[in-house]
């Protein structure tokens, strides 16, 4: 009895291709660009191709014929910090199943309380979850990696808010400001209320007789608008010199009501907010914000959660991913 050929190994292309079994591991895992010459590059594709070396990703998609499927449940999509989430998310689940095919399903309320039912009657492998307080109904077994909620248990990625915020405090400290209106989201989630937390303890710490008015506003570029239309009158008469918004969308609201109302910024009042999403450096004024890294928060969320969906060990403990203030024209001297 004649016996099959044996598979095609990492370091059969290694050795046709005369390279080491690490350059043909960056080569196959997409991570050439930097580390592998293009001409080595090359090389190596021809070694696979000649010896049909499949990687053990591909033979498990092979074996089973079924891809991948992964839910993102999200929270409004037209929001520009959601949408980078999704586009990391779906990079990071490309990486892990190393090209062999995978489907990302997008599941985006603007409900208080999302309909959960579609994820637990999906055929899904596992869900990240960008939408705090919220799992899947039906698939309690089903694995979950929750994204920027410092609240959930389980596998999450988050970001270090507090910090951005602390330097966010600081900044406007520094400048001169005392009397700080603060516009929260009207959502109850615990990403907003660790910015908010953050913000006022350090600037009340470092400015004596700080005064931080709160507010809220939907995280929609028209209810910002709305809110900040119909307060502006009572911000400015209670001798506020600056607005912090929970999230840039809101930022970009209150901008435009200052505009309208002919107030300059930041010669009368000064805006800065959390995210960093691409239009708050082409806002008018480019936007003072903390920057939080969005494509990375999905991209690290999805390679987690295929790692918990293959049974590999991974750290119990959040990941936490740095965040940082960018100072831009929106942010001066009262």
């Amino acid at each position: 009895m004649t016996r099959p050929p044996r598979r095609a190994r990492a370091v059969d292309v290694a050795a046709r291709a005369g390279v080491s079994v690490a350059t043909v591991s960056f080569v196959v895992n997409g991570k050439a660009e930097g580390r592998v010459s293009p001409a080595t590059r090359l090389r190596v594709l021809d070694a696979i191709a000649a010896l049909g070396y499949v990687t053990d990703a591909s033979a498990r998609a092979l074996a089973t014929g079924r891809r991948r499927q992964v839910a993102l449940l999200a929270h409004d999509m037209t929001n520009p910090f959601t949408a980078q989430v999704a586009a990391g998310a779906a990079a990071g689940i490309a990486e892990a199943t190393e090209g062999t095919g995978h489907l990302l399903l997008l599941l985006a309320s603007d409900d208080a309380e999302p309909d959960t039912e579609p994820v637990g009657a999906a055929t899904v492998d596992g869900v990240l979850i960008n939408y705090p307080g919220t799992l899947p109904a039906g698939r309690p077994d089903l694995p979950v990696v929750h994204l920027d909620d410092p609240a959930a248990g389980g596998h999450q990625v988050s970001m270090d808010v507090t910090v951005g915020a602390r330097e966010l405090a600081a900044h406007l400290a520094d400048l001169g400001h005392r009397h700080v209106v603060f516009l929260d989201s009207n959502r109850p989630w615990s990403t907003f209320a660790e910015r908010r937390t953050a913000f006022t303890g350090e600037f009340t710490r470092r400015v004596p007789g700080a005064v931080v008015t709160g507010d809220r506003s939907g995280i929609d570029l028209a209810g910002a608008v709305g809110r900040a239309a119909a307060a502006l009158e009572g911000w400015l008469g209670s001798g506020a010199t600056a607005v912090v918004t929970a999230t840039d969308v809101q930022a970009l609201g209150v901008l435009s009501a200052l505009a309208t109302a002919g107030v300059p910024v930041p010669g009368r009042l000064s805006v800065a907010a959390f995210d960093d999403i691409p239009f708050a450096a082409v806002s008018a004024p480019p936007l003072t914000t903390v920057a939080l890294p969005a494509r990375e928060l999905g991209h690290r969320g999805a390679v987690l959660l295929s790692r918990v969906i293959d049974g590999t060990a991974v750290d119990p403990a959040p990941l936490v991913l740095p965040a940082h203030l960018v100072v831009r024209g929106s942010t001066g001297p009262p």
